[in-house]
Order: C-alpha cells, then sequence, then structure tokens
C-alpha cells in the first residue's frame, strides 16, 4: 500500500468518525419525538411520527454506503457535509411541522447542525446553510399561518425567527473564524515541518560530509573507525572481519614528477577501483595520504588474501592520463584478521606492521601477520 492509499484510508477513517458522532444527534432527535408524541406535543398520529425515525434511518443508511464503498471520493468534498447538512435540516423542519408549543426550543437544534460543517465550510457557505435554515423555517411559519395550525400568533413565530437569524448569523462568523484560525495553525504545520524537513537533510549532509573523504568520496578514518567497531560488536563468536591496511607505493615521487594533479587522480582512480571491486557490505576508507584501509565482512585468510591480490592487479594494470604510456601504480598491503572483543587499534597496528614487511620486500605484495593465524 503506497502513502497515497495509506492517507486516503485515514481519512475515510475520520470522516466514518464525523457520521457516527452525527448519528447521536438524529438518536437524540428520536428519542425527542417519542417524548413530545407521549407527552401530547406531537400534533399526528403514532405512524406519522414514526416516519420521522424511518425517514432518518434510511436516509443515513444511504450516506453510510456511500462512505464505506468509497464512492464519497469522487465529489469534490468527500465528507459530503453540504448534503449532510441539507438533509439534517429538511427532517428537522418535518418535525417542527407537527410540533406543539415547545417548538420554539427545537428550532435552535438548527445552529446545532450547522455545527457540522464548522471544519469544512467556508464563510460563504455557512452563510447559504445559514439563509437556508431561515428559509426552511420562513416557510414552515406560513405553511402553519395559513393552514391555521399555529396556536401562538404570529408575532411570538417572527420573534423566533429573528432570533434564530441572530444566533445563526453569529454562528457563521464564529465558526468561520475558527475554521481560518485551524487553517492558519495547519500552513504554519506545514512550514515548520517543512523547515524541519530541510533541516534534517542539512544535518544529513553535514553528516555526509564530515564521515566522507572530500578527494576520493570514500568514507574518511573516523567514520571507519566507528563502523568498524560497530562491527566487531556484532560479531558472533565463529565469525572474523578482514582488515587490509594499504599504501599506494612510490606515491611521493608521482606527486614530485608529475604534480598533485597526477597524484589525485591516481587517488581518486584507486578508490573508484577499489569500490567496484568489493562486496557491498565490504568497506573500504581513505585512512589518511596515499593509505587507504580494507574492511572485508566474514573473511578467512585466504578470502582475504585473494580480494586484496585481485585488487592490486587491477590497479597495477590501470593506466592513468596523468602518468607516461607504460609506467604503471602499485601498492602494498599488510593483512590481519579480527575477531569478536578483540581491540580494533591494536590488529590495525598489526596490519601496520605486516604493511612494513611488504614495503621491505620489495613492495607491489601482500603480507599477513603472525598473529592473523591464531
Amino acid at each position: 500500500m503506497t502513502d497515497k492509499d495509506d492517507n486516503t484510508a485515514k481519512f475515510q477513517a475520520i470522516r466514518l468518525q464525523r457520521f457516527y458522532l452525527a448519528q447521536l444527534n438524529y438518536l437524540i432527535t428520536y428519542v425527542v419525538i417519542g417524548a413530545a408524541w407521549m407527552a401530547g406535543q406531537y400534533n399526528a398520529s403514532a405512524p406519522q411520527a414514526a416516519s420521522h425515525v424511518v425517514l432518518g434511518v434510511v436516509l443515513q443508511l444511504g450516506i453510510f454506503a456511500i462512505l464505506k464503498s468509497g464512492l464519497n471520493l469522487r465529489f469534490k468534498d468527500p465528507s459530503l457535509t453540504s448534503p449532510q447538512i441539507i438533509i439534517a435540516m429538511l427532517l428537522l423542519t418535518y418535525l417542527l411541522a407537527f410540533s406543539g408549543e415547545f417548538r420554539g426550543s427545537l428550532i435552535m437544534v438548527y445552529p446545532i447542525i450547522l455545527l457540522f460543517g464548522v471544519f469544512q465550510l467556508s464563510r460563504s457557505a455557512f452563510f447559504y446553510h445559514a439563509g437556508l435554515a431561515l428559509l426552511l423555517y420562513s416557510g414552515l411559519i406560513v405553511y402553519n399561518t395559513l393552514a391555521e395550525r399555529s396556536t401562538q400568533p404570529l408575532s411570538v413565530h417572527m420573534l423566533e425567527w429573528f432570533v434564530l437569524a441572530c444566533f445563526l448569523a453569529w454562528l457563521s462568523f464564529f465558526c468561520t473564524y475558527i475554521r481560518e484560525l485551524r487553517e492558519r495553525l495547519q500552513r504554519r504545520h506545514n512550514t515548520l515541518q517543512l523547515h524541519q524537513e530541510t533541516l534534517k537533510g542539512m544535518m544529513g549532509q553535514l553528516q555526509n560530509l564530515a564521515d566522507t573523504d572530500s578527494l576520493t568520496g570514500l568514507t574518511n578514518r573516523r567514520f571507519f573507525l566507528k563502523e568498524a567497531q560497530r562491527r566487531i560488536n556484532l560479531l558472533g563468536p565463529l565469525n572474523k572481519l578482514g582488515i587490509a591496511l594499504i599504501d599506494l607505493d612510490n606515491f611521493k615521487r608521482i606527486n614530485d614528477c608529475h604534480g598533485h594533479a597526477t597524484g589525485d587522480e591516481v587517488l581518486q582512480g584507486f578508490a573508484r577501483l577499489a569500490s567496484k571491486s568489493l562486496r557491498d557490505q565490504d568497506m573500504i576508507a581513505r585512512f589518511g595520504g596515499e593509505e587507504f584501509i580494507l574492511l572485508l565482512n566474514n573473511a578467512d585468510l585466504a578470502t582475504l588474501h585473494q580480494c586484496v591480490d585481485r585488487l592490486r592487479n587491477a590497479f597495477a594494470n590501470t593506466q592513468f592520463e596523468g602518468l607516461p604510456e607504460g609506467e604503471h601504480c602499485t601498492f602494498s598491503a599488510g593483512l590481519c584478521l579480527i575477531a569478536a572483543e578483540q581491540d580494533l587499534e591494536a590488529r590495525i597496528h598489526q596490519a601496520d606492521e605486516a604493511l612494513y614487511r611488504a614495503k621491505e620486500a620489495g613492495r607491489n605484495r601482500s603480507e599477513t601477520h603472525e598473529a592473523a593465524y591464531a
């Protein structure tokens, strides 16, 4: 599942939670209808009272089916905020048409319904739905007056309409303020998150610069020692790591005779060659100057010798542009194995002693420290 699918599922779950919350309002409404009918404040028959519940349940099941099936994702507002508010207002108006003298108390349900859109509706949409509530209640007043169904004078109904209009206007301004405040907080959160990601990226770049040799692109001595120690700590009792301390032969002469640019070219060429020759789990680092260090995972002496000799032969057969035709570079290496709980610095020192013997023996060769056989 992609991140986009995860976000879609998460938002769908939130929409369903809001839908379930809205059902509490409907449940309270059904209880009020039943109480009004039993108290004689519902001016219709029992089947008509039951029709409110039936209509509410059928319409809510339809909305639930749309949300559950994902059809709501095809709409501009997947939460279906406006349709749900309009349905609730129509059902409330239907209830008010049969209410008795306690109708004035029920009209405040209009603002409660409008609160459902506090995080979704724009200011203009809020006023549109508030206007719809006033229009529905106005139509109800006209209907009851013409049908002579109301027991209260018209002035009382007009006062109720005025109170409802004032409250809806205030609620529209207040809810849009809350929504705009939420949007500003969301923008600030997004900006802060972007800054955090930028900072994290910069920290990663700084860490990479701190761990990388700028000339060759290999890891540097500091990172090598830290990573090698970590791998030693994870070694099993039967596993060993191979260490090869590599020094390019007669490198000072290359710098003196052909220039430092050619010397840099040789260093970079060796780094590229070594990186291509090694396995992903192996590590090569520039240890300083013309000296490099190789760490081989799960190695024995035969594997370590084979790896270093293959790299040494490839390097000796490489022709660098800055060097005369036929002049090649070589390196010498000191080899050693390291097991769990052994001292890294001591083993590197032993590899250095083996490297010294390789230099003394004529260069372009590998020597192993005696302790590696233990």
